[in-house]
């Protein structure tokens, strides 16, 4: 078995359960017009006659940027055709289809590199890095530059495969693939439930008179929000819950998914009436980032088939606290 302990097997539980929970990344750069406040989107049909016009063209046509700065747009990744991104600003526009043009609201700035620290583990197949708060897992439709996965494949020089995801506000243990036969593998472990992932997650309010709660409940997309539902369409979903600790009005959660559904965990504590803090969707008390940790991470390796477990017992560490 490969293990290693990750940042909770000496824990101590502090005397604040929020310093369990590392401060959020300072959000990005201001940008001046016309970034701030312009529109989101940017979008239309190709037309024929500017078939073989390099992409930078049209999107200095469209923004009324100067050919310079439209040319930093599209290397940005906020140039799509065909619903496809183009991060080449020559490329040669087709005669039809249609473009989108995502304004990034900071401009196209890189300042995002990741952290050497944060890999906390590594080897020729996977890197498990620990991602932080208010930095996307993967590109978002206008910036394909400042994420996780994008840094490491920069600082590795070898494309990397993201078989996992966190959300944006969650921070914790990410799992990459450094090839195909690994992202395969590792891609059907999570899908047939192989992999298992713990969480710490912190709420506020009186301590339950349960200690440990399953939720299993069908989960459902109504426009661009998740909810849950007891009776009705979903998607079925499952998270055991153990209370760890309760000091001050805070509640500190351990979290296991056993299903793998957008937002499950944050859905499932705020139907349980215990929203996670920082959650500004789910009815949580405001703070400056989201108060969920992905801290325990366990996968069978995909080349020696032997056990990785990542995190430890950090369960146990934090029981001291009354609950």
């Amino acid at each position: 078995m490969l293990s290693k302990p990750g940042f909770f097997n000496e824990l101590v539980a502090p005397a604040d359960l929020r310093d369990l929970f590392d401060p959020p990344l300072p959000p990005p750069p201001a940008a001046g017009p016309p970034y701030s406040g312009g529109p989101p989107t940017l979008a239309g049909d190709l037309t024929p006659e500017r078939e073989g016009r390099p992409l930078k063209e049209l999107c200095a046509l469209i923004t009324g940027l100067p050919l310079s700065e439209a040319e930093k747009l599209v290397e940005f990744g906020s140039m799509w055709l065909n619903n496809s991104r183009v991060e080449d600003p020559s490329f040669p526009l087709p005669p039809k289809g249609s473009f989108r043009l995502n304004f990034p609201e900071y401009g196209p700035v890189k300042f995002y590199e990741g952290s050497p620290d944060r890999i906390i583990f590594e080897d020729s197949d996977v890197i498990v890095y620990d991602k932080e708060s208010g930095r996307p897992s993967q590109g978002v439709p206008y910036d394909s530059y400042n994420n996780v996965h994008s840094a490491l494949t920069r600082r590795r020089g070898l494309f990397l495969r993201l078989p996992h995801r966190l959300d944006l506000g969650t921070s914790g243990f990410l799992l990459l693939a450094k090839n195909q036969r690994a992202a395969g593998f590792l891609g059907k472990s999570f899908q047939r439930g192989a992999v298992s992932k713990r969480y710490l997650a912190l709420a506020t309010g009186e301590a339950p008179q349960w200690r440990e709660k399953d939720v299993e409940i069908n989960i459902a997309r109504i426009q661009n929000r998740f909810t849950v539902r007891e009776n009705g369409p979903g998607l079925p979903s499952r998270t055991s819950f153990k209370l760890l600790s309760a000091q001050d009005g805070l509640l500190l959660f351990l979290a296991v998914p056993h299903t793998g559904r957008t937002h499950q965990i944050r859905l499932h504590l705020s139907h349980l009436g215990y929203p996670i803090m920082g959650d500004n969707f789910y009815g949580g008390e405001i703070h400056p980032r989201l108060m969920l940790r992905a801290s325990g991470l366990s996968f069978t390796h995909p080349t020696s088939r032997l056990p990785v477990v990542l995190g430890g017992p950090f369960e146990e560490a934090v029981e001291g606290g009354s609950a």
